[in-house]
């Protein structure tokens, strides 16, 4: 069985034969493909591809107003990365070597059986989207900006590795492969697999399920649904989250904690593109995009102790994003901090804070283990705590647990320099004191402390090794 939909290729069937033209196309959509463009007259081949979006190709050798060699000479000259499926009843070798060496992906030979058909055309697009991602990915370099930057608004970013991974999932949107996205806990990962389905143009839902806690029986009811009768309680047929996805994206969350059983299920789900509803025994085709995301190493995990299997892995992970912590964007703390908090402020009918420099430098010291998350939680209760237009340092620093109270006290009064050191202090005694409270701050990482001071990492430890003199 053949179901295509998952690639969304766009197919343009080129023959002089009309009633040829009409039985290919009736073929292709009893595989469940529409996107399909039916072309008599050879000499607009090339007019027709660019209107297309990830075309592949059914070219037929003999016609009469420019031959199917001319065509896949002018196609190749012009569209090399478009892949050409030579279809003709000439079985001679000669002829079919010639048009591989000019580039044809495949030589099929009539009648053509369904089986040949579907598999040529399989490998074909997965090619093509292939080559089209490549050429995306070289043009990445010199492009400045998003074909459509409304699909990232919810990840507000200036880190240039985000911004690569935005230019990654456009040119992967559209080719229909599974994509596996990495990354701890609370980074953004399903904001992620959100961006490429909205990317992807897929007029069905997106549809995130977490799969963490679903022993086999529930991951097989919750995903496939179930028939009638299924089990004591199965009072009516019930569909799955694959077929309400179908047509759109459906987000497999945590997928490394998968038990081996459901695992294999999920492999014959992307292999062979069908499942069964529990207790029934009629297969329904999947047709929907499969992303999956988790905070462990997969690859890892398929050679110690084999916990997950490596042929899931390498299916699931045919485009690979791995998602940087917010300890790795820290200069994306103060855009996030300001977006969070006028989102909170806005939820609660509350007038947006404003956060002084000091809370600013609390939370870009902060290493934030639970990265976006984590800093959301923050900002959601210290938006709820403030009832001014000024967020008081105090909401933060208790959160941070970074100062104590009397510190916290000190920050926000603004006391004399006399009341900390007991007396007026020396330009050698200040430079300590900052040297220490940046080191405390940073939880005594020289990097994060020297970027806090605004030195040099290397002049900070010289600061530090006399001190220690």
């Amino acid at each position: 069985m053949f179901d295509l939909t998952g690639l969304n290729p766009s197919i343009l069937i080129v023959d002089d034969e009309k009633e040829e033209l009409h039985a290919y196309k009736f073929l292709l959509e009893s595989m469940g493909l529409k996107d399909i463009t039916i072309l008599d007259d050879s000499r607009n081949v090339l007019e027709t591809l660019e209107q297309l979006d990830a075309p592949v190709v059914f070219l037929d050798l003999n016609m009469p107003k420019k031959s199917g060699k001319e065509v896949l000479k002018e196609i190749k000259a012009q569209m090399p990365h478009v892949p050409v499926i030579i279809c003709t009843a000439n079985s001679d070798l000669e002829t079919a070597v010639q048009c591989l060496k000019l580039g044809a992906h495949d030589y099929l030979v009539k009648p053509i059986s369904m089986s040949t058909f579907g598999s040529a055309l399989r490998n074909a697009s997965e090619i093509g989207s292939l080559r089209s991602e490549l050429l995306s990915l070289k043009r990445i370099g010199t492009e400045t900006g998003l074909k459509n930057p409304e699909n990232f608004k919810s990840m507000v970013t200036q880190n240039s590795t985000m911004e690569g991974i935005f230019h990654y999932i456009e040119s992967i949107a559209k080719s229909g492969q599974p994509v596996l996205v990495l990354g701890e806990t609370g980074a953004g990962k399903e904001l992620v697999a959100k961006a490429i389905h909205d990317s992807s143009g897929l007029k069905g839902e997106f549809v995130a399920v977490d799969v963490s806690g679903l022993d086999d029986s529930l991951f097989s009811d919750t995903l496939f649904g179930h028939a009638k009768g299924a089990y004591t309680g199965a009072d009516s047929n019930r569909p799955g989250l694959v077929e309400r996805a179908a047509g759109g994206t459906i987000f497999l969350d945590e997928i490394g904690d998968l038990n081996e059983t459901s695992q294999v299920k999920l492999l014959r789900l992307m292999q062979e593109r069908i499942y069964y509803p529990l207790g029934s025994d009629k297969p329904k085709q999947c047709q929907a995009r499969i992303v999956a995301a988790t905070n462990k190493d997969l690859n890892a995990m398929t050679i110690t102790g084999g916990s997950f299997r490596r042929d899931l892995y390498y299916r699931l992970s045919t485009h690979l994003i791995k998602l940087p912590s917010l300890r790795e964007r820290k200069e994306d703390i103060p855009l996030l901090t300001e977006y969070l908090a006028e989102e909170a402020a806005i939820g609660m009918g509350k007038p947006v804070p404003v956060f002084s420099p000091q809370a600013m430098r609390m939370l870009t010291a902060h290493d934030f283990p639970g990265n976006i998350r984590e800093l959301k939680t923050y900002i959601y209760d210290a938006v709820a705590r403030c009832s001014g237009d000024i967020m008081e340092d105090r909401f933060i620093a208790e959160r941070l647990g970074e100062l104590t109270r009397e510190q916290t006290v000190q920050i926000i009064s603004g006391e004399p320099l006399e009341q900390i050191f007991g007396h007026f202090p020396t330009l050698e005694e200040i430079t300590q004191y900052a040297v220490t409270s940046a080191m405390k701050s940073a939880n005594n990482n020289q990097s994060q402390a020297a970027k806090l001071l605004g030195i040099s990492k290397q002049a900070l430890n010289k600061r530090i090794q006399k001190r220690g003199r």
